[in-house]
């Protein structure tokens, strides 16, 4: 890798992140040579035909050599492969949600030059290429780990993206807020659309024709991959279930203001609310 940025890149795991990853260094960087791997033969076929990559094999090209690899893979995948895919590359950066087990990896094998832990705060809850864009990660916090040199030398490419870049000092508090900000919130999301359905199962149909734009919002996330949210939650269970704790005490308090109609104590619940998300807001701003 020369001192800006990769002359060849390596994308493992074609699907919306890793195609939407190829497609933005493609259309900022063209001089890049991107090559992809992937195993399923549909997920192949729609990313080849987005033009970034050079070619797309369903395995890791031993016999080639790579400026920077990217693991675009659910988080248990991501720890099997990471040390065959260091073995091609000068630096390999993953994406995962979950940042403590591959890590530990890394240490494992002596890859922390050369291993980048990083985890871009962009996707859709649609899964595969299909709906890979270049502009995924434009004005998205990008966030990377202290204290690992390989993060600092792709800066200058996460930023060229359109990434906003931000460290976090550990693993465990990485993976600490996504149970909060992210896998706690995949699962109140769920939640709500199953109990949603069990109060609707005395009425032919269900509720559907009766939703709005509201219910849309909050339950979208079911249609994300289950077999990556699996993989995730168990990676990050311990965070995951601390997350679930402060859930049920916030929906204990709830609960007992309605048992008691107890006007004061529901508005003071909901004006909480709204005050941290207003604050949320301006943070984020």
């Amino acid at each position: 890798m020369n001192e800006r940025f990769p002359e060849s890149v390596l994308v493992v795991g074609c699907g919306l992140i890793g195609t939407s990853l190829a497609r933005a260094i493609s259309s900022r960087l063209p001089d890049i040579t991107i090559t992809g791997v992937e195993i399923r033969p549909d997920y192949r076929g729609i990313a080849a035909e987005c033009g970034a990559f050079a070619s797309i094999d369903a395995d890791v090209p031993r016999a080639s050599r790579f400026d920077l690899a990217v693991l675009a893979t659910p988080v248990d995948v991501a720890c099997r492969q990471l040390p065959a895919v260091a073995a091609v590359a000068d630096v390999v950066l993953d994406v995962c949600s979950v940042k403590r087990d591959i890590c530990q990896v890394a240490e494992r094998f002596n890859l922390r030059d050369a291993f980048a832990p990083t985890h871009p705060m962009a996707g859709l809850s649609t899964p595969g290429p299909t709906h890979a864009t270049p502009d995924l990660f434009a004005g998205r916090t990008w966030i990377t780990i202290a204290g690992w040199p390989a993060c600092r030398r792709v800066y200058p490419l996460l930023e060229t993206l359109g990434a906003r870049v931000v460290e976090l000092p550990t693993p465990d508090l990485h993976d600490a807020a996504m149970a909060s900000v992210s896998h706690g919130i995949h699962l109140a999301s769920l939640t709500a659309l199953l109990a949603s359905d069990a109060l609707a199962t005395d009425r032919q149909g269900g509720w559907a024709e009766l939703t709005g734009p509201a219910f849309r919002d909050v339950t979208r996330l079911a249609e994300s991959p289950t077999q990556f949210w699996r993989s995730t939650l168990l990676a990050n269970r311990d965070h995951v279930l601390s997350y679930i704790s402060a859930l049920q005490t916030v929906l204990g308090d709830i609960a007992a203001a309605l048992t008691a109609a107890d006007g004061d104590s529901i508005e003071q619940w909901l004006a909480r609310a709204q005050s941290v998300h207003k604050k949320w807001k301006e943070e984020r701003l």
